[in-house]
């Protein structure tokens, strides 16, 4: 009897000291120029009902904070905020105004929610009414703060700006699992929806934290290749970062700049025009300069009309970073006339440039490779007929001094 005498008056005294505890609440201090009637987080009362913190809300978001009150005294500027209690410093606050005795005041503030959190994470909201050198009031709300379920996010795309039409673009992206659950089987693609190209490639499964037993990260890094047509115009391009899954996706965008292929090439000749005699070789020159990081391959290709035969020492020609090769025509006509032709230097199936010249042809120029032939065969004819004649010489002498021999006998 006498212990449940005991036990009655133990809920007795637990009842006067919840009583207690909340008429602290809900009644203002005494030093206190305002008096909180209505309080709203989320869309969730919370002044003058019990039992429903903490509210639950979502990583990142922005949830609205309705603070109506009464002010129980005249005070100039004073100010409402409302804040999140962390180093981040996630708050929101209202800008001064005076308040009146006995008015009723509502203020609307934001406050955004941290983002890079645990799955799930308890937060302090604390709103506040205040004023410089006087005592408001304040209220401590409990927050249960948990990620989406399903969310992947583009931690970082790292890349060059700019990229030369044939080259190959690089991107080191950086995945991470903000979701509550496993983000399994997740692709990312990289694509220029301008030039219809993409590269996709895997990832793999996310874990929600960084684990040891078993070993499972929540983030991983790849690095994508995605090659430039060599023909792709110069431009500025948008390129998209996708990265999903069956449970979720996400896109982010980067600008590149391509520009042509040929800008780190020069093509150079000195001279451009000559004139010369039928059958006459000329030579002219082009020089390949290669002003790139990289050894270039260059291609030759002549375009000359019917005619002339023009001829170069390479056809293909590779040029070291940093410097330069001269490669020689040489060029002759079978016929008068004036001749146009050109030389197209490409690299990497790119046209760099198609270098023109001209050759003025007039006359006839000597063959003196023909002119020593022919004096060669002369000479050696007058030597055959002087020999002839020479056998014939002596063969008349030794026949007269036979005869003259015979006639002294």
């Amino acid at each position: 009897m006498q212990i449940l005498k005991i036990m009655e008056a133990k809920k007795i005294f637990g009842f006067l000291v919840a009583t207690i505890a909340l008429a602290i609440l809900l009644v203002a201090p005494v030093d206190a120029f305002a008096q909180i009637l209505q309080l709203e987080v989320n869309g969730i009362e919370t002044e003058n009902v019990t039992g429903i913190m903490p509210i639950g809300v979502f990583a990142g978001e922005t949830i609205p904070v309705r603070i109506v009150f009464k002010a129980l005294e005249p005070v100039d500027d004073v100010k409402v905020f409302a804040r999140i209690r962390t180093s981040g410093g996630f708050s929101d606050i209202t800008e001064r105004f005076d308040v009146l005795e006995n008015s009723t005041y509502s203020k609307l503030l934001n406050v955004k929610l941290p983002f890079d959190i645990k799955p799930n994470e308890r937060f302090d909201l604390i709103v506040e009414i205040e004023s410089q050198g006087r005592s408001g009031v304040d209220r401590v709300i409990e927050l249960e703060v948990q990620r989406a379920s399903y969310e992947v996010e583009i931690l970082s795309v790292e890349s060059n700006t700019e990229v030369k039409a044939g080259e190959t673009l690089i991107l080191d992206v950086v995945l991470k699992n903000r979701g509550r659950h496993e983000a399994e089987d997740t692709f990312v693609i990289v694509s220029i929806p301008e030039l219809g190209i993409s590269k996709r490639v895997f990832f793999g499964d996310l874990s929600p934290e960084d684990q040891s037993d078993p070993d499972k990260e929540d983030s991983k890094e790849r690095r994508i290749f995605l090659r430039i047509p060599s023909d792709t115009p110069v431009g500025v391009y948008n390129v998209e970062i996708e990265a999903f899954n069956t449970d979720a996706s996400t896109l982010e965008t980067k600008r590149v700049v391509v520009t042509a292929a040929g800008e780190d090439s020069r093509i150079l000749s000195s001279v451009t025009s000559k004139s010369f005699a039928v059958n006459e070789e000329q030579t002219y020159s082009i020089t390949i300069v290669n002003a790139g990081n990289n050894i270039k391959v260059y291609e030759l290709v002549i375009d000359a009309p019917s005619g002339l035969t023009v001829e170069a020492d390479e056809s293909i020609v590779a040029v070291p970073a940093g410097s330069s090769r001269t490669v020689k025509l040489r060029v002759m006509a079978s016929e008068e006339g004036n001749y146009d032709f050109s030389v197209n230097v490409h690299s990497d199936s790119e046209l760099i440039k198609r270098e023109g010249f001209t050759a003025n042809v007039k006359g006839r120029a000597v063959v003196v490779g023909n002119a020593a032939v022919l004096l060669t065969v002369v000479l050696a004819i007058i030597f055959v007929v002087l020999l002839i004649v020479l056998i014939v010489l002596l063969t008349r002498k030794s026949e007269k001094t036979e005869e003259t021999g015979e006639s002294y006998y």
